[in-house]
């Protein structure tokens, strides 16, 4: 019963101990933890899904990156949170619960355009900005220096993303020409298929002489 005893309050005093040390971290300091641990989740998830269903290649590539890049990061960002005995969050938000339902629905060129926008460029513009506010005012100077250590890899990321979305309509706008000029040539080559054959398609210099 002692021993119990002695564990329950132990166990107590841990986490009031834990409640201490994140109260201590300011309300900003929290923000930006609960904010990193939604915006990697988002980015670890979604790349697993783009890994599996992209269609172009350097869309899988992207994502493969993404997803080892994301994993180290966030392996630190929970080391950090436990040492600060903050609780990071354990599943994504609304808004990005609705984007990952709306990334599984699509497939082939729609997704990757999807993934592109949404979490190569946009997620990744958001941690950007989410990480600078960080590096220059958070209070913690441990969650001050995580921020400033992660924020040149997060910046290379969204220039690589913004890269990836212009490729992906590059080869979009290409294929459109391409279809246009496959029309062009189709829509050609009926027409004088049908002249041909109703006998409509006249060589100059070989009309027949006018009826006396």
């Amino acid at each position: 019963m002692k021993l119990k005893l002695s564990l329950l309050c132990t166990a107590t005093g841990l986490a009031l101990m834990h409640g201490a040390i994140a109260a201590s971290l300011s309300e900003d300091d929290q923000r930006f933890l609960r904010k990193a641990g939604e915006s990697g989740m988002l980015e670890i998830q979604a790349s697993e899904l783009a890994a599996q269903k992209a269609q172009h290649p350097e869309v899988k590539r992207f994502a493969e990156m993404m997803i080892k890049d994301h994993t180290a990061v966030d392996k630190e960002l929970k080391a950090l949170a436990e040492k600060k005995g903050f609780q990071l969050p354990v599943e994504l938000d609304g808004k990005h619960r609705d984007l990952m339902e709306e990334l599984r629905k699509l497939d082939g060129p729609s997704f990757d355009e999807e993934y592109a926008e949404e979490v190569a460029v946009d997620a990744h513009e958001e941690a950007v900005d989410l990480f600078e506010d960080a590096a220059d005012d958070a209070e913690d100077a441990e969650v001050k220096a995580f921020a400033a250590k992660h924020l040149p890899a997060l910046q290379n990321h969204l220039k690589m993303g913004e890269q990836l979305k212009e490729a992906l309509e590059q080869d979009n706008r290409r294929d459109r020409k391409a279809d246009r000029n496959d029309d062009v040539r189709r829509d050609t080559t009926g027409a004088g298929n049908t002249g041909s054959v109703e006998g409509k398609v006249v060589v100059p210099g070989t009309e027949p002489a006018p009826a006396r």
